[in-house]
């Protein structure tokens, strides 16, 4: 199986070894013949203009822009996606794509494939990694977390008229690093949560529970 995942730990309840105990369990059923991904985002590698949680005074925006360090898919931290998530980027032979602000990371068969040629103007949509999990039939495994934190649906938001952002990054360019301005897709995941109430009895769902935690497989093409 290829299977996106999305993990909320106190949800599961305690287990011993916790987050990697969690991550080392999904690599033995998955194995290494399937695929495990997982979100990477590194949100705070970005223009501070737009920041909002906290917000920023404008006097520090160009001090941060020039002082920030640039995406390293190794060094980089995730932000506020979890413990397992930021765990799992760390683990051997997991591939971290290569944009500053929405990275994907992948384990098992064909993981460089799937994060390959992820870049600024892909973002969630056509042609980044999330359309060719897609395309390969991958199934949404939510254990314990809240439908609103479905990675995978912000594809479908390409599909609509969505207003785009100016915002911009710190990305290494040769042995520089550079502070670049783009524009990206406006994405909202605020109508997720109802999105997934609605479909609980859709055939393409399967739910059960991972120790105390309500989990749902859902089919991703579908």
């Amino acid at each position: 199986m290829k299977v996106f995942v999305h993990s909320a730990m106190k949800q599961i309840g305690w287990i011993p070894g916790g987050a990697q105990a969690l991550i080392e369990a999904l690599q033995e059923v998955i194995t290494p013949d399937g695929l495990i991904m997982m979100a990477a985002q590194s949100t705070d590698n970005s223009d501070p203009k737009n920041w909002s949680r906290p917000a920023v005074p404008e006097a520090w925006w160009e001090t941060i822009r020039q002082e920030m360090p640039a995406y390293d898919p190794g060094k980089t931290p995730t932000r506020s996606i979890g413990k397992v998530p930021e765990l799992f980027r760390t683990f051997p032979d997991v591939k971290r794509s290569a944009h500053p602000m929405w990275s994907v990371t992948a384990w098992g068969k064909d993981a460089e494939f799937f994060v390959a040629d992820h870049t600024i103007d892909n973002g969630f949509g056509p042609g980044s990694p999330l359309e060719k999990f897609i395309e390969a039939d991958g199934q949404i495994l939510h254990i314990g977390s809240p439908w609103d934190s479905t990675t995978v649906w912000h594809y479908a938001e390409y599909g609509i008229d969505r207003p785009l952002e100016e915002s911009g990054c710190k990305m290494k360019q040769g042995d520089e690093e550079v502070f670049i301005r783009y524009q990206h897709r406006i994405i909202d995941s605020d109508p997720f949560g109802p999105i997934g109430e609605g479909m609980m009895d859709e055939s393409f769902v399967t739910t059960g529970k991972v120790g105390q935690a309500e989990s749902h497989l859902v089919s991703a093409k579908e």
